[in-house]
């Protein structure tokens, strides 16, 4: 299972960066609130699809459907600050600060969910912001 789970987070990673790369793309005609527009009417167009063909129904608690739905308004407003940032700066800083999002649930997880860090994992995250900040000098 670990295996599948790195196959699918290293997919992710690509798909990330292709995405990255094409907002940046996008936004040099575009208005970064046009051009996510666009981009969600694609994924949306992808995520149906998928759903549909699987048939998948919906179905969990309301609790749970309330955080997805909070997820997905989290994204949109991230992704119109994203692409604005695109219009603003260099596509190498703008994607290296943003990619640390992954810092935020590490420290909510610690807090809120009895998540454990080993120091090794403490060490990675102070790295990987070093990292940010070397990228972005």
């Amino acid at each position: 299972m670990a295996n599948a789970a790195i196959v699918l987070a290293l997919g992710a990673l690509l798909l990330y960066g292709g995405w990255a790369v094409s907002a940046g793309v996008a936004t040099r005609s575009l208005s970064p609130v046009n051009a996510v527009l666009l981009s969600y009417v694609a994924s949306l167009a992808v995520v149906g699809g998928y759903v549909l063909a699987t048939r998948r129904p919906v179905v969990g608690t309301r609790t749970d459907v309330g955080f997805a739905l909070l997820s997905g308004v989290l994204l949109a407003v991230a992704t119109i600050s994203f692409y604005a940032a695109l219009t603003h700066g260099n596509m190498a800083i703008v994607s290296a600060i943003s990619a640390l999002y992954f810092v935020i649930p590490a420290i909510v997880g610690v807090f809120y969910f009895d998540a454990q860090l080993a120091t090794t994992n403490v060490v990675g995250l102070g790295l990987a912001v070093v990292a940010v900040v070397l990228v972005a000098a």
